[in-house]
């Protein structure tokens, strides 16, 4: 498998990597790693961080 780090790839193929994981479709919510910017491992940890536990029942 290739590597899919910012250092290892141009943005022309970030941006199919992220067309590849969405099935065709593109969402600027990754924009940070297309510019390189920020690494999706970095993108999807924050998201997780700031989503986790909403949904619960209070």
């Amino acid at each position: 498998m290739k590597s899919i780090l910012i250092k290892d790839t141009t943005s022309m193929e970030r941006i199919q990597i992220v067309k590849d994981a969405l099935e065709g479709e593109y969402d600027e919510f990754y924009d940070d790693y297309v510019s390189g910017k920020k690494e999706l491992s970095e993108i999807n940890r924050e998201y997780s961080e700031q989503f986790a536990g909403t949904g619960k029942e209070d």
